[in-house]
């Protein structure tokens, strides 16, 4: 069940001031978040491999193709989850959470931002100042 608009607000209130009033905790917390769901990510990522690693094995072994195909699919898969974990720790991604930019002081946006949104950003001010 969803919040209420003013449910919601409430909770934006008490996620701003708990940033504005503790920011070492916040940061502790959402690095402990970060640091479990990457852990969480990377384990299943093995696990998904090393399955299907032995599914390709037994579907060459048994001259079954299709079993070999959907193991190959399982570690491509597997392998392209884990090292999506690894790019990007930050899974949260509703607008409620503790990573939210409208938590943060001054409301600056994330430090951390990608290579095509910098360059997309440069064109963007170049364009708007007549260049």
């Amino acid at each position: 069940m969803p919040l209420s608009d003013h449910e919601q607000r409430l909770l934006d209130e008490i996620e701003q001031a708990l940033y504005a009033e503790d920011p070492k905790f916040v940061s502790s917390v959402r690095s402990a978040r970060a640091r479990s769901t990457r852990r969480r990510a990377l384990i299943w990522g093995s696990i998904g491999t090393l399955v299907g690693l032995g599914l390709v094995l037994v579907g060459l072994i048994a001259s079954i193709v299709p079993l070999s195909v959907v193991g190959f699919v399982l570690v491509v898969g597997s392998i392209g989850f884990a090292v999506q974990s690894l790019r990007h720790p930050d899974t949260s991604t509703g607008p409620h959470s503790l990573h939210h930019p409208a938590g943060r002081k001054g409301g600056r946006p994330a430090a951390k931002v990608g290579f095509r949104t910098r360059m997309t950003q440069r064109l963007q001010r170049r364009f708007d100042e007549g260049y």
